[in-house]
């Protein structure tokens, strides 16, 4: 069995709103990406964990169980765990956590062949609040958000930007008409973490706020989301980055408005009163690459 501690997370937010709707709204995610995650989490376990019925949801038997062992290990196990693995390695790696987009398209490339290919990391791709929250814990030293949330302690230094594009298949399907109405009306293919990204689009681009999607599919990894979108089951809306693997062989193009491209800034997040050798010359060599 093996169960994710977002899915954990996600679970006692349910618990605790009540809802699904009212735990999308603490989690910034669609009530789709929450359903998602609950019901990877019930497969993971082999049972449910609610009572279903009249709107909400209430944890059952072994919900209840499961509620009180996230309460009492929560982020005390994961941080326990890092620095057991961290005295244990004969290298102070660099721990990095980012948003999956920037991170495995834009970040990753730097370390693996690039100017930081002599840096020993542990890269991780958490969502945005998880990022936050592995920087706040000393779980990461450095993280990198493709948003700014407000924090008493910790820095949001923008570093960078990212193109963000909608991207439809090349063959087999009508080419979507730029506009909101057709848009509107569109199949998407979501992603954990694509809320903002869409948000950010139809307001850069259209100048609107489509709250309303028709939902086809909704996956935790954008390679899926590029393969769905690939054999023409939707549309999404993805960092231009992305793309590339998928375009370059035809399954995908970017539909774009030359006169209003769609730039969203990228974010590193630090803890001043931590400090690791690397983290300046990272963000030098991120902020020369990520153009900001």
């Amino acid at each position: 069995m093996n169960v994710e501690m977002r899915y954990l997370h996600v679970f006692r937010v349910v618990c605790e709103a009540g809802s699904l709707r009212a735990a999308a709204g603490v989690l910034h995610r669609t009530e789709q990406a929450v359903s998602y995650q609950l019901r990877k989490l019930e497969e993971a376990l082999g049972m449910p964990v609610f009572q279903r019925g009249n709107g909400r949801l209430t944890p059952n038997a072994a919900g209840e169980r499961l509620l009180a062992f996230c309460r009492e290990m929560g982020r005390d196990w994961e941080q326990l765990h890092e620095e057991i693995r961290t005295a244990a390695s004969p290298v102070a790696a660099l721990r990095i956590s980012a948003v999956s987009g920037f991170g495995r398209y834009q970040l990753l490339p730097l370390f693996l062949d690039g100017p930081l290919a002599d840096v020993p990391i542990r890269m991780r791709y958490p969502t945005a609040e998880d990022v936050v929250r592995h920087v706040e814990t000393g779980v990461s030293d450095l993280g990198f958000v493709h948003r700014k949330n407000a924090h008493e302690r910790l820095r949001h230094m923008p570093v960078g930007t990212e193109e963000i594009v909608l991207v439809t298949a090349t063959r087999g399907s009508q080419l979507p008409a730029l506009d909101s109405e057709s848009l509107r009306h569109a199949r998407y293919v979501t992603y954990d973490e694509s809320d903002y990204v869409f948000a950010t689009w139809f307001k850069q681009v259209l100048g609107v706020n489509i709250t309303r999607l028709n939902v086809v599919a909704h996956f935790e990894e954008l390679e899926e989301v590029l393969d769905w979108v690939a054999a023409g089951r939707g549309v999404s809306i993805v960092p231009a980055a992305c793309i590339a693997d998928h375009a370059a062989r035809g399954d995908v193009m970017a539909l774009c408005r030359p006169e209003t491209p769609c730039h969203n800034t990228i974010y590193a997040v630090l803890d001043p009163t931590h400090h690791h050798a690397e983290i300046e010359r990272t963000l030098q060599v991120v902020r020369e690459h990520a153009r900001l």
